[in-house]
């Protein structure tokens, strides 16, 4: 992975405990194909003071979001939602390119080079071409790049503007955003790519071509039980096929057995 250029995640205590989705997070990178070496340059996020330290004692690269830690912020209170925009404000402004991804979306393979380096941002969002004005029935992937230049720190900026100005405004993701305000991104001038949808799934979907998928976001859960329950069946059963195989075969068809408890 070129210099300049961090993944990132973000959670909190409900996240970050012993045997929590953190920890899943981390062992899908540690027995993913071609995932480990990205740990050197995963970022984790904690959202408060008790998920900082738990996670600095599984990871070596963490980072406390809080009013004191942001430049923008330290003369005021901020709410989370622009806490966490004015962070990508920071770390654009700081010249690096970045992917985030929830923590409840396992790495089984290295989606970076799946990345369209040609555009500003890509994001693992599945939107119907009927339906480009509703956001009810899109997929979210809770995985995006963003490349860092000029029209990426603004177009933060002016969702950091548009929260203070309305402050019962949504807090949309990043795939939403491309699906809501296309016209903001065209006045911005600023390109986005979907990633392919055969690249990346979740347990909302069926039919998901295993040979293919990079990564698996555990949605439609409605707890965190449900979600680290099978998530670890998915990374049991990741593990016995990758056991079984050779390096070349890693493309292979697997099967698994979640979800149990999460269900679509």
């Amino acid at each position: 992975m070129e210099d300049m250029k961090v993944i990132v995640t973000m959670v909190g205590q409900e996240w970050a405990s012993p045997g929590s989705i953190l920890d899943l997070f981390l062992e899908s990178f540690r027995n993913g194909m071609g995932t480990k070496p990205l740990l050197n340059h995963l970022l984790i996020v904690a959202l408060d003071n008790k998920a900082f330290e738990y996670c600095k004692s599984v990871h070596p690269h963490c980072f406390y979001l809080s009013n004191s830690s942001i430049r923008h912020a330290r003369n005021k209170q901020l709410s989370l939602p622009l806490l966490k925009n004015n962070f990508w404000i920071e770390v654009t402004e700081l010249g690096y390119s970045f992917v985030y991804t929830d923590a409840d979306v396992m790495w089984l393979r290295n989606p970076i080079p799946q990345v369209d380096g040609l555009k500003p941002i890509t994001v693992a969002c599945d939107v119907h071409p009927g339906d480009l004005q509703s956001i009810n029935n899109i997929m979210d992937g809770g995985f995006f790049y963003v490349r860092s230049n000029r029209v990426t720190s603004k177009y933060f900026k002016y969702r950091e503007l548009r929260r203070i100005l309305y402050t019962n405004s949504q807090d949309r993701s990043l795939c939403e955003e491309t699906v809501v305000n296309r016209e903001l991104f065209k006045t911005l001038e600023l390109r986005f790519t979907y990633m392919e949808r055969n690249l990346y799934g979740g347990f909302c979907q069926q039919n998901i071509n295993t040979s293919t998928i990079h990564t698996l976001r555990a949605n439609c859960c409605d707890d965190t039980e449900s979600k680290v329950h099978d998530l670890k069946l998915l990374l049991e059963d990741w593990k016995n096929f990758t056991k079984k195989i050779s390096m070349e075969d890693w493309s292979s068809p697997f099967t698994w057995r979640a979800p149990s408890k999460c269900k679509g």
